[in-house]
């Protein structure tokens, strides 16, 4: 990696998870991060573990709130395509963030393929990382 990418990188997918505490007010025991992002469209959400309940983003606080939080999320996004540009490095198009609240312990993985070229939508895959987390915890 380029010297000073990866901090600045690791920055950046942290205030990722900032914002989700703040949203959730830290309530939450797990926080999945979902981001996609190509030339065409950009996609955050965010996915929430409290006991046994897996909680999506638009279901967690009021219409408002939500409306907010995912705006700031997307607006973020953007961050992460700058700093890409400025080291001249490819970037991934889909996160996968995970974060655990009591440990701080934090997993990614990344995606380099656009695959909605291929007629796969993030929301498709949104849902179905949804679906693994919610077999996950039994709900």
């Amino acid at each position: 990696m380029i010297k000073g990418f990866e901090d600045a990188f690791t920055d950046l997918q942290s205030e990722f998870v900032s914002l989700c505490m703040e949203y959730t007010n830290g309530s939450v025991d797990k926080i999945y991060i979902y981001i996609y992002q190509d030339t065409s469209q950009k996609m955050f959400n965010a996915i929430f573990v409290k006991g046994n309940s897996v909680i999506p983003a638009g279901n967690f606080a009021d219409d408002e709130a939500s409306d907010e939080f995912l705006s700031v999320g997307i607006k973020d996004i953007d961050k992460l395509v700058e700093l890409c540009d400025m080291y001249q490095c490819k970037g991934p198009n889909e996160y996968k963030l995970e974060f655990d609240v009591a440990t701080h312990k934090f997993d990614a993985s990344y995606r380099y393929d656009n695959y909605t070229k291929s007629g796969i939508s993030p929301v498709s895959e949104l849902m179905s990382w949804y679906e693994e987390i919610k077999e996950k915890y039994g709900k």
